[in-house]
């Protein structure tokens, strides 16, 4: 199978620890650079879960893998006058991660850890389509609430394939977050894109998990103050599921399962074959130097942390 000139930026958090190793295997098929940007907190100020990640980087040692540090009181406040902190901490995720392509790299994808390409589709129609001809794209993905069988009826496209050469830290660090790489930037570029049967070749599991797992989804992730999602989470699972959700009213058919997710096991099984691990540790000052870059000078900024200079 061959790997075109793409990198795949995977935003994570041990949160989604039951899809990252999928996702991280099917971008391997097709990707020739993976990036896993992930903060060493989550963005309510817990820890992250040490042992896990430390597990998690001897497993794929063929990604690379950025830990920078979680820093609130530290990040310039003209920043959060245009971002909102629950936004602002993903895109800093995905600017850490676009900071590190390599020079080869002539287009990004970005993911969630719980987006997972379907590797083989998703190559073939690399292969055959004029994507390099796009500034920008946006992916058509299935949506999945509660288990991996039930898959909403309705499409979303929230997965971005993007220009390496159009990439800067103003647009990456937006309130819109991926949907302003798409809005901002000049065409040409197309949106709900599919392959070539028409049908998506990305699975969106954002939904998929235990109840203890999407109640530690809701008081963890950025987005926890817009709704009282606990008692959200409490409702929905004091019932079996009635064919919709809480969170966009979607209707449901039942499918096989695309992947191997196993609710009643652990969350992450981790490979019996590992090696050394590629990770990257940012330090406080190594992020707010990132921040301060404008435009196109992430290289330039890169280029300094590996010389050392202060």
């Amino acid at each position: 199978m061959q790997k075109q000139p793409i990198a795949a930026i995977v935003n994570f958090c041990s949160n989604e620890s039951r899809f990252i190793g999928t996702c991280l295997e099917q971008a391997l098929l097709f990707a020739k650079q993976v990036i896993v940007p992930i903060c060493d907190h989550f963005y309510d100020g817990t820890p992250e879960n040490r042992e896990l990640l430390e597990q998690l980087y001897k497993t794929y040692p063929q990604c690379i893998f950025i830990e920078y540090p979680f820093i609130p009181s530290e990040i310039p406040r003209h920043i959060f006058k245009t971002v909102t902190p629950a936004h602002f901490w993903h895109s800093c995720s995905r600017l850490v991660g676009a900071a590190f392509l390599n020079d080869s790299i002539e287009s990004v994808l970005f993911l969630d850890a719980d987006e997972i390409p379907d590797g083989a589709r998703f190559s073939e129609w690399l292969e055959a389509s004029d994507y390099h001809q796009h500034t920008v794209m946006k992916l058509a993905n299935y949506w999945y609430f509660r288990e991996p069988i039930y898959q909403a009826l309705a499409w979303e496209d929230s997965i971005v394939l993007i220009h390496a050469r159009a990439l800067s830290s103003d647009l990456l660090l937006r309130q819109e977050e991926r949907d302003a790489m798409y809005n901002l930037l000049p065409g040409p570029k197309r949106r709900h894109v599919t392959a070539s049967d028409g049908e998506p070749m990305f699975h969106h599991f954002s939904w998929v998990r235990t109840k203890e797992e999407m109640l530690k989804k809701v008081q963890s992730w950025g987005h926890r103050g817009d709704r009282d999602w606990t008692v959200l989470v409490e409702q929905e699972f004091a019932n079996p599921f009635k064919g919709t959700d809480f969170i966009h009213g979607y209707k449901y058919r039942t499918v096989a399962p695309r992947f191997d997710f196993r609710l009643e096991e652990a969350a992450f099984r981790a490979l019996s074959q590992q090696g050394a691990p590629q990770v990257i540790r940012l330090t406080q000052k190594n992020l707010l130097d990132l921040l301060k870059f404008k435009k196109n000078r992430l290289l330039e900024w890169v280029s300094t942390l590996i010389r050392g200079e202060e």
